[in-house]
């Protein structure tokens, strides 16, 4: 599917050439969840709510994701359980504020709770002519999240260094990126990115299948 035709309001650019449908959940899976969804925070002009649960042992520290997002933008919220976080999502839905909805699970949830949010979507749109947000939900475990629009999986990507490479390189940092249910057929990415200062990263992304 070329994404491109599809305009800025049903779709957001998250990186070169990679689209996330607004007025979804998508699923983010692997070692390195948590930088690929800053990987798409960094890409949300307004605000981004982020439900943490009390399972979690992950913490967002203001140093280490200055690089990927302005760190004013985040509203950080704590649940005690899993229904707690979906309850906690419908709200935000209604209220508008977040244009990003990103809720840590540690624990698979009933197709129940994502029906609700996807009701949620549908009168939020009807009742506001305004851009639907995106929800990203990241599990801890592997196990396939019934009704999400998309499931991403990523980890790092270690290339082994050649002596004769210049040593410039060394600070770059590289990942593996699947994406195994979405509208395009399953494909996978290498990203690599360079800091640039204490809070700019350029970031490349190459197709690998």
């Amino acid at each position: 599917m070329d994404y491109h035709r599809f305009s800025e309001i049903k779709y957001l650019e998250f990186l070169p050439g990679l689209f996330l449908k607004r007025g979804s959940v998508h699923q983010i899976a692997g070692p390195s969840r948590f930088i690929f969804a800053l990987m798409i925070a960094r890409n949300i002009k307004s605000y981004i709510t982020w439900i943490r649960g009390k399972e979690g042992v992950v913490s967002l520290y203001p140093d280490g994701i200055i690089s990927w997002v302005d760190i004013n933008k985040f509203i950080l919220v704590d649940s005690m359980k899993s229904q707690e976080s979906m309850w906690v999502i419908e709200e935000f839905l209604k209220s508008g504020v977040s244009e990003l909805l990103v809720c840590e699970l540690h624990k698979p949830i009933q197709y129940s709770s994502i029906r609700r949010i996807i009701l949620s979507f549908k009168n939020v749109a009807e009742e506001k002519d305004s851009t639907l947000p995106i929800i990203l939900l990241i599990s801890s475990f592997q196990n396939k999240i019934t009704g999400v629009e998309s499931r991403w999986y990523m980890k790092p990507n270690v290339d082994i260094a050649s002596p004769t490479k210049n040593k410039r390189f060394s600070l770059e940092e590289r990942w593996e990126l699947v994406c195994s249910k979405a509208s395009l057929s399953v494909s996978s990415w290498i990203i690599k990115a360079r800091q640039q200062g204490y809070n700019r990263r350029t970031i490349n992304v190459y197709k690998t299948i």
